[in-house]
This record gives structure tokens, C-alpha cells and sequence, in this order.
């Protein structure tokens, strides 16, 4: 049996993932090129660096479903335009927006998992410290139980860990907020915005002549500069939002497609894509001015007036080379 003639859901299911995956893959080599430095590094084991890979793989998948669903509705529902089937159903009193919404049940199981993977990353986005606490846990782990002289370093941080058989572990790193002090510690919690740091054991060494040596039992450090940007949005109004933003472009998608908006396979592709990546970038512009939670409200409504008007203009471009053929 042809793809023209199978049911449009499953053409549609179909399609979607396999765009999806095309798409994951994409990221994930993407992905794999910022991690892999840190996973053939000996000092650095695979479970210290398994943290930073999860949230690689979270974010590659978040976009390939967000991206993927749209472009795999819409290319399905140009098939069934190509072949006439479309025509049919429309003859049979079935209307586009009919023809969309025997898509729902699907769809509703594709924003589940979609906001489930938001909800992974989201987790991770609103609390980068957190990460990098698992990433200083796993690697005293791997510290402890070396059995000869060996350092290991904590990815994207500026510690490292110091192991000797015998003894414990000591984490030693530069301390920018006491003017480049060397701080060493045999345990460390960062906070979620990497703003602050807590230390056990802390031994600060300051520079000067003579050096100035302080040890005390814990140590807190506020005001740092971050490593990374934490998220504003909560990850659960993210899941949210992504899973309406995906749905609604994956819909409008469908619809322009089946009323002839597309006239190839590139221009549907590129009504699918449209919402989903005009989402993902002004997802990014609120998170990097830190914008307030109810702005990112505008990121489902941008995403949708983008495949609308994309569409529109599609139509009256189509119309204007018709009747100027005529």
C-alpha cells in the first residue's frame, strides 16, 4: 500500500516522527560535539559528564518534537493533496478543519510527550546550579574511589577535584568574588542561579607577601558572576506553552495545507516550520532579558500569527499567479 493511501492519521503519525527524529539526530550530533571533549577525557568519567549530556539530550528532543510535528502534519497533508484524496473528502462534505480535528487524538499524545520533555529541560533550565552540584557530587565519587594520585575536572566550572588513595577528596578552584583566592573544600553546593556557592572545609589561600592562609568549617559565596543563565519561565508553564505552541502550528499547518496554501513539498515544509521556529526564538529573546513568566504567554501566540500570515500570503501569491495566467 502506497503512503497516498493510507489513513490520514497514520500518514500523519508517521511522518511527524520521522521528521522528529531527523531532527533529533541533527541535534544530537550537534549535540555530541560540545560534550564529547568531556567523554574522551580520562580525567573526566562518563558519570561525571552524564548530568550536561542529559540536558543535551532534553533540549535536542524538545526541539526536534516542537519542529518535527508541524512539518510532519503538513507534509502528510500535502500528500493527501497531491494525491486527491483531499479533493474527495472536501466532495464527501468533510471540510479542512474537519479533516484537522480527526488529527486530535494524536496530537493530544504528541503534546504529552512533548511536555514531558519540556518538563526535563525546563527543570534543568530554571536551576543550571543544580546540574553543576550533580556534576561536583558524581565526580567525588569517582575521586574517592581512585586508587592512586589522580585529579579530576568538573566540567564547565573552574574545580577540580584532588585524589590520593588514603585521603579524602579536596576540591580546589579560584574564588573571583575574594579577588582570585585559590579555595579548596571537600564538598560544594551551587546554587540554582550559580550565584552562590556553600563550602565544607574551605581553605582560602589569598595572594600576597606574605599569602594569607583562612580555613573555616563552611564558607558561602554570594554575588558571583554565573556560569550560566537561569530560566525565568517555570519548567511547567514551559511544558505547557510548548505543547499549545506545537499543537496550534501543527493545526494551522495542516488546515493552510489541505486549502491548497502549499504548492510543493519545500513550501509546506516551510508552513510547518514556521510557527515552531519564530516560538523557539522568541522563547530565547525572553530568557535572555530575563522577561517576567506572563510574557512568554506571547510565544503559542507569536508561533500561530506566523504560520497564519505565512499562509495567507502563500494564498494571495497563488491567486495573483492565477489570474495573471489567465
Amino acid at each position: 500500500m502506497s503512503s497516498s493511501t493510507l489513513p490520514l492519521p497514520r500518514l500523519a503519525r508517521a511522518t511527524a516522527i520521522v521528521a522528529s527524529l531527523a531532527i533529533a539526530l541533527a541535534g544530537f550530533v550537534a549535540g555530541a560535539v560540545r560534550v564529547l571533549p568531556w567523554l574522551l577525557d580520562p580525567a573526566v568519567p562518563w558519570p561525571t559528564a552524564a548530568p550536561f549530556a542529559r540536558g543535551l539530550a532534553a533540549v535536542a528532543l524538545e526541539a526536534a518534537l516542537l519542529v518535527g510535528w508541524p512539518v510532519g502534519w503538513a507534509l502528510a497533508c500535502f500528500r493527501y493533496v497531491e494525491s486527491g484524496e483531499a479533493r474527495v473528502l472536501l466532495t464527501l462534505g468533510e471540510r479542512p478543519s474537519g479533516t484537522v480535528l480527526r488529527l486530535a487524538p494524536q496530537g493530544a499524545v504528541f503534546a504529552l510527550v512533548l511536555a514531558a520533555v519540556s518538563l526535563v529541560y525546563g527543570s534543568d533550565a530554571r536551576a543550571p546550579g543544580r546540574v553543576a552540584t550533580e556534576l561536583l557530587a558524581d565526580a567525588r565519587v569517582s575521586c574517592a574511589a581512585a586508587t592512586a594520585p589522580a585529579s579530576y575536572a568538573v566540567p564547565f566550572t573552574d574545580f577540580t577535584w584532588l585524589c590520593t588513595s588514603g585521603s579524602e577528596p579536596r576540591l580546589v578552584g579560584s574564588a573571583p568574588a575574594l579577588g582570585g583566592a585559590v579555595v579548596t573544600a571537600t564538598g560544594a553546593r551551587i546554587a540554582g542561579d550559580f550565584r552562590a556557592i556553600d563550602l565544607d572545609d574551605a581553605r582560602v589561600l589569598f595572594p600576597g607577601t606574605p599569602p594569607m592562609l583562612i580555613r573555616v568549617a563552611s564558607l558561602s559565596l554570594h554575588g558571583m558572576a554565573p556560569w550560566a543563565r537561569a530560566s525565568t519561565l517555570p519548567a511547567a508553564l514551559r511544558a505547557v506553552l510548548l505543547a499549545l505552541t506545537a499543537w496550534a502550528s501543527a493545526s494551522l499547518a495542516a488546515w493552510a495545507v489541505l486549502r491548497r496554501a502549499a504548492i510543493n513539498r519545500l513550501v509546506a515544509l516551510a508552513l510547518g516550520a514556521a510557527g515552531p521556529l519564530v516560538a523557539l526564538g522568541l522563547l530565547r529573546l525572553l530568557e535572555r532579558a530575563d522577561a517576567h513568566a506572563g510574557f512568554f504567554a506571547l510565544v503559542p501566540i507569536a508561533a500561530a500569527a506566523a504560520c497564519t500570515s505565512a499562509a495567507a500570503g502563500l494564498t494571495r501569491l497563488r491567486r495573483g499567479k492565477r489570474a495573471a495566467s489567465t
